[in-house]
């Protein structure tokens, strides 16, 4: 009798999923290819608690008539299999099952012999796992490995199954050949897979609590201002925030799409801010999500994306595509793990090519970068919260608050952000972290005008003690709270507005969700007065935020002191102000500026509205 080994090698993890990657099979003492067809089917079926049965089905077909198989070894790259079982229609078929710390090995003995050319021998392996399906808030992830070696097979076929309540899949990669119902699952066939793996996603969003806190300290003897980047909008990112003590003094938006908190803080004084909401992560882009332009500041280099470096210039040359680029850093690096558990630092593009084996997910993110910008690429880095439930296949190199970093490019032809995520590629063993994210990772914060600032939360620690700022949990989707603002209108003082009815409409958000592209219009209860100023729309209001809006009435009396009722709509939110036009003497005298200009200005606009003109004379 010949003995037939099958090799299903032990690769490293795809996600948490069990990894049939290599496959080897060899019949001694000629080429198991040579002496027999191979074929096999994996079927992947999804219970509603995660749990995975999958079951390979093979079919070894005699080429040889005087050659059979009488055993078979299978190498599963996981330990964590359970409920192993092989079968063939006539019953059970006995095994020896050994684990070890990384894998499982199962051994096949054939008691019956099926000899002949043309003779067919068919089996399954059954077993269980948690690892393939990841039930995780109100998202389902699949995560079907790639095959290393798929040579050696006469015909390879997958099929995924999900129970329909998770309903049709929201993205899934490569395409399946079909999609059907049958008997309350949805079936997912792939026939041409070659040697990539599956993912499929379904769900339309994911939803996740979190509370951060930021340590502001200042040591000076003066009053100092501090600034902290909150969670911001992206085009696949919705923020909404439920609490934020103490308000800031200050919120606007940067040229990287970060917002951008002030906040005072007394001379020797420390100042905590708390920060709870939730973000709504999606797979597609969103329409009415803002979606900043690339910059000049996007394609240069920096400390920690050396541009200039002659082997990522070369590397840029050979490498420049996006894709190209992602699948060289995927490559090129190999992620450390050992300093998830330890003190980072961050080593920049140049140093990771020099030591490749040192890598976390910053030198993944800093090379792709420097790369795409030397390339002529725009791209720059997100660090922020990435959701995991297996640290050796999406590690987060940043542990202290569970941080995480992976770079974005900009496609010029959608004229959109990309996010992709090279270290998460590398280490789940191939991955397709290129042609869609998921729904686990959250922007904290954009670096791309500089390679460092702003920082994430998680980042602003006390200085005397070590602490916990970044909780994150799935939360449930709610809706959004109606757009509702108050309004503060006050009138430009004359010594800024001389001869003219100017005024400052200060509008502010009392929602922790930011507004977009807000229609205004405004009238006035006067035929003979116009509006002037004032835009036709408001382009962002953040969460919390006070903007100034200008406004002008034109054709009313800049002497003649009247009121003028001003009716505001905001995206249909209607509220009336009373305005007084003309002079306001004391409150002109007030406003200006205490200077001799401003004294005169002062005394001549009073001279004018009393009707006489005082004048000094030199005594004699």
């Amino acid at each position: 009798m010949r003995f037939l080994k099958h090799l299903l090698s032990g690769f490293v993890f795809c996600l948490s999923i069990v990894a049939f990657m290599g496959l080897a099979a060899w019949l001694q003492p000629v080429s198991a290819d040579e002496n027999f067809e191979i074929g096999l089917t994996s079927s992947y079926i999804i219970k509603d608690n995660g749990l995975a049965t999958i079951e390979q089905q093979f079919t070894l077909t005699n080429k040889k008539p005087t050659l059979y198989a009488s055993q078979y070894a299978i190498e599963v790259g996981s330990s964590k299999i359970q409920n192993v079982r092989v079968f063939d229609r006539n019953g059970p078929i006995p095994a020896n099952i050994v684990n070890t710390d990384k894998k499982t090995s199962i051994a096949i003995n054939f008691e019956d012999i099926i000899v002949g050319e043309g003779k067919r021998r068919q089996f399954t392996v059954q077993f269980e796992s948690p690892d393939i399906a990841i039930i995780s808030g109100n998202v389902v992830e699949v995560y079907i490995p790639r095959f290393s070696d798929l040579a050696r097979y006469d015909a390879y076929k997958v099929e995924l199954r999900v129970p329909d309540r998770f309903g049709q899949p929201a993205r899934v990669n490569p395409p399946a050949s079909s999609v059907e119902l049958h008997n309350g699952y949805t079936v997912l066939t792939f026939d041409n897979l070659g040697d990539q793996g599956v993912t499929a996603l379904f769900g339309e969003k994911q939803i996740y609590d979190f509370m951060l806190r930021y340590h502001l300290e200042n040591p000076t003897t003066s009053i100092g201002l501090a600034q902290i980047a909150l969670p911001p909008d992206t085009t696949s990112q919705k923020v909404q925030y439920l609490s934020l003590e103490p308000r800031p003094k200050q919120l606007e938006q940067d040229p990287d799409g970060n917002w951008i908190a002030t906040y005072e803080v007394s001379a020797g004084k420390e100042t905590e801010v708390q920060l709870s909401g939730k973000a709504m992560i999606y797979l597609s882009p969103q329409d009415n999500m803002p979606q900043l332009p690339a910059l000049k500041d996007h394609l240069v280099g920096q400390k920690f994306w050396q541009t200039d470096d002659s082997r990522i210039a070369r590397i840029a040359q050979e490498n420049p595509t996006p894709r190209q680029i992602y699948d060289y850093v995927v490559n090129s690096l190999t992620y450390n793990f050992a300093k998830v558990n330890g003190p980072v630092t961050r080593l920049g593009a140049s140093e990771a090519l020099s030591d490749p084996f040192q890598a976390a997910c910053q030198e993944f993110t800093d090379l792709f970068v420097a790369v795409a910008r030397a390339a002529g690429i725009p791209a720059r880095r997100v660090t922020g919260y990435a959701y995991t439930e297996n640290s050796r296949l999406r590690p987060l190199s940043l542990v202290d608050d569970i941080l995480h970093a992976w770079p974005e490019y900009y496609d010029a032809e959608t004229q959109r952000w990309i996010a992709v995520d090279p270290t998460w590629g590398n280490t789940t063993g191939g991955l397709d972290y290129f042609s869609q994210l998921d729904f686990n990772h959250v922007a904290f914060a954009i670096n791309g005008v500089s390679d460092s600032l702003p920082y994430p939360a998680g980042s602003y620690k006390r200085s005397t003690e070590k602490t916990k700022d970044v909780e994150v949990s799935f939360g449930s989707d709610e809706p959004l709270p109606p757009l509702s603002v108050e309004y503060t209108i006050s009138k430009k003082p004359f010594w800024l507005s001389p001869f003219r009815n100017q005024y400052i409409i200060f509008i502010s958000n009392n929602t922790g969700v930011a507004w977009y592209n807000i229609p205004l219009q405004a009238s006035v209860d006067l035929s003979t007065v116009q509006v002037a100023q004032l835009p036709e729309s408001i382009p962002t209001l953040l969460p919390y935020q006070t903007i100034e809006v200008p406004l002008e009435l034109q054709g009313a009396d800049w002497l003649r002191r009247r009121p003028v009722l001003l009716t505001l709509n905001l995206q249909g939110l209607l509220s009336t102000h009373e305005l007084r036009t003309g002079i306001q003497i004391i409150e002109t005298l007030k406003s200006a500026p205490i200077n001799p200009i401003g004294l005169g200005i002062g005394l001549v606009v009073a001279a004018v509205i009393t009707g006489g003109l005082l004048v000094f004379r030199r005594k004699r």
